[in-house]
């Protein structure tokens, strides 16, 4: 076992890459995990010189890093513990190390994020030579689940009804959106201290940049179009189309592989609705972007269109991962994350915006069929045929 073990406690997939890369370049060999639950039996196995640790939210809103910081100190002693979180009050409150929290955490470092790349490594490096070995030995049962790393980007709030109380809201918001500020800000660090060595890093750094601008940028549109929606202020420009052709070209914008795997079972004639035409656009797209998403890359996902009374039905049936049973009452639910789907990116805002734009256009949209053993979804989106 190496004795430069670092374990990183993130729930962001594209900050725990960075850190990770940025601990190995230093010459650490960083351990990450993201579920908070992990951290003892992850400690156990691979007895790290040093922990990195998030400042996950919880359901409530409130920040965990006191308790788990804490629980690592009584279990480990002289295992140093670095706060990193971009909370701006409970850095002052751990830099003051006065309230019994604080005192409790005890830790050996403090990283704010955004961070500089020099700051951090210098803080690692505290740390590490600080600390004391760690003589616990995992059982079997541990071992097995320090495996794991289910990375979940929103906390669960599967036990929450959906008046979440704003100002737990705002500091929510506030920690995912300081997550790819803070890669934004440590790839274009990178990138400085690449530039004219290694074009090829430096050009990894700048896209991975970018992309992180783009996830940014849908998450504050998304935050927008929920917060518009609740206060009742997104309006609609309402108008006669044919979703036929609405319908070809979400499919379009999702389907671009040499071997198409979307089909498109429409009707003979065109279909033609009454509704805003960018936002219906919107609901297909996330449609869509999720059966992509949750399938595997060959499976083949199935659109239909048809005419059901006064109404105009499109389904959209994947072969993905399913929603679990006890799951779906909470589908729609704003920022919920299956169990199966908190490992990869989003928000858990598009199913309940889709929903609600759904609903003021006149229409719907819900699960018609999901499997529990994992074989995929139905969803069916409802609009108002244009008289």
């Amino acid at each position: 076992m190496s004795a430069q073990n670092v374990l990183v406690v993130e729930d962001d997939t594209a900050l725990s890459e960075l850190v990770g890369g940025l601990l190995t370049e230093a010459g650490y060999n960083p351990v990450t995990i993201a579920d908070h639950s992990l951290i003892g039996a992850a400690v156990s196995r691979w007895k790290p010189r040093c922990v990195i640790l998030d400042g996950e939210v919880k359901a409530t809103g409130a920040s965990r890093t006191w308790d788990d910081a804490a629980a690592i100190r009584r279990a480990h002693p002289t295992l140093p513990v670095v706060m990193f979180t971009a909370d701006g009050a409970a850095l002052a409150e751990a830099d003051a190390g006065t309230s019994r929290r604080s005192r409790a955490a005890s830790f050996a470092g403090i990283v704010s994020k955004p961070f500089v790349v020099e700051e951090f490594l210098a803080t690692v490096k505290s740390a590490v030579d600080r600390s004391g070995s760690i003589e616990t030995s995992p059982s079997p049962a541990q071992a097995d689940t320090a495996t794991a790393e289910a990375i979940t980007v929103f906390p669960d709030v599967g036990h929450l009804g959906t008046d979440w109380p704003d100002t737990d809201l705002i500091g929510m918001v506030v920690h995912e959106l300081r997550a790819p500020l803070t890669v934004i800000r440590g790839q274009a660090q990178l990138a400085r201290r690449h530039i004219g060595r290694d074009p090829a890093k430096e050009r990894l750094a700048i896209d991975t940049a970018i992309e992180q601008t783009d996830r940014m940028a849908a998450m504050i549109t998304e935050l927008l179009d929920h917060a518009r929606l609740a206060s009742n202020g997104l309006s609609l420009r309402v108008i006669p189309f044919d979703l036929v052709s609405a319908v070809v070209e979400a499919i379009a914008r999702h389907d671009y592989e040499v071997t198409p795997r979307i089909s498109f079972e429409r009707p003979a004639a065109n279909v033609r609705v009454r509704g805003d035409a960018g936002r219906v656009a919107q609901i297909l797209d996330n449609l869509l972007s999720n059966a992509v998403k949750y399938s595997g890359p060959v499976d083949p996902i199935e659109v239909s269109l048809t005419v059901e009374g006064d109404q105009a039905r499109v389904r959209i049936a994947d072969h993905g991962v399913g929603v679990p049973a006890g799951e779906r009452d909470m589908l729609f639910t704003p920022f919920f994350r299956t169990s199966r789907t908190r490992h990869l990116p989003g928000t858990g805002l598009g199913l309940h915006i889709s929903k609600r734009l759904a609903e003021r256009h006149g229409g719907g949209l819900g699960l018609e069929d999901s499997d529990s053993s994992s074989a995929g979804s139905v969803f069916a989106l409802t609009l108002p045929l244009a008289i």
